[in-house]
């Protein structure tokens, strides 16, 4: 093993998602503790007190002489106009760019359950993806360009982490301080998704980062084993809730199969969890700003 080939970079740490993961592996459970003392590279376009930061942008060049072993690219767009969205195929290039100047020998790509558009089922990683709006278009062409440079030679390991809605980064959370307004379907429920907790994301993001390379699996669904309501979600954050009927077009629900994360031997019961979804909500976004459109 060369020099910082143990070392982790996590690209896109000053967006809301890895804002919540610093906050976890700043003081991590017990079944964390061993991961998050590994030495882990924070990139961020400003540097931030508590954790080793890398200070840099795309366009820039590196610093002479990084290296490490594992990319964890959490940066992306999440919202815009088609051209700002195509902004989530050169990153994740970019990603892989770094990861061959760096040595890295595996890269995790965050993608979105939004490639798989509006299926009337549990959804598995062998689904084809149907998607249906700009930002799920825009991952799958993403994810499309990271698959065409796994054909080639001296290319890192990728997995595409297609995640569930993120406690804390997603729409619903970011109203939770407030009244919430629900669609309300013709059956009478309201929407449920497919979650990840945080510390649950750092779980995952630690074990594929560790595991031995035949383990890795090219695309992942990142979730919780149930999906959650979102009327549930208001209640356990005491907020009050009313309700309008559903619009077209409007998704009722999104359940990812995560049979890929228990082959992993993992079990993320928090993530199905309503109040520990809140609990967690509250814990890693005490200090974070509105959510950023771009992060990285």
């Amino acid at each position: 093993m060369g020099p910082m080939a143990g070392h982790i970079l996590f690209l896109g740490s000053d967006g809301r998602v890895g804002r919540m993961l610093r906050q976890v592996l700043s003081c991590p459970p017990q079944d964390l503790a061993e991961f998050a003392r590994r030495p882990l590279i924070w990139q961020a376009r400003a540097p931030r007190a508590g954790a080793a930061t890398l200070c840099w942008s795309p366009g820039v060049p590196l610093p002479e002489g990084l290296r490490a072993g594992v990319i964890v690219a959490l940066w992306g767009v999440t919202s815009g106009t088609p051209k700002d969205l195509a902004n989530n195929t050169f990153l994740a290039q970019t990603a892989l760019d770094i990861a061959r100047r760096t040595g890295a020998r595996r890269v995790l790509h965050m993608s979105s359950a939004a490639v798989y558009g509006a299926p009337a089922f549990a959804v598995s990683e062998a689904t084809a993806p149907q998607p249906r709006t700009p930002y799920g278009l825009a991952k799958l062409a993403m994810e499309r360009a990271i698959f065409q440079v796994r054909t080639k030679g001296n290319s890192p390991r990728n997995t595409l982490l297609r995640l569930g809605n993120v406690a804390g980064a997603d729409a619903l959370f970011s109203k939770l301080t407030g009244p919430v307004t629900l669609d309300r379907f013709a059956d009478g429920q309201g929407p449920s998704r497919s979650y990840i907790a945080p510390r649950d994301l750092a779980r995952v993001i630690a074990r594929l980062a560790t595991c031995p390379l035949s383990q890795l699996p090219e695309v992942l669904n990142v979730a919780g084993p149930h999906p959650v309501a979102m009327a549930d979600i208001a209640r356990a954050a005491g907020v009050a809730m009313t309700w309008r009927a559903a619009p077209p077009g409007a998704l009722a629900r999104m359940t990812l199969a995560t049979d890929g994360i228990s082959a992993l031997g993992l079990h993320l019961p928090d993530s199905s969890d309503p109040a520990r979804l809140v609990a967690q909500w509250r814990t890693y976004t005490a200090d974070i700003a509105p959510l950023h459109r771009i992060a990285g």
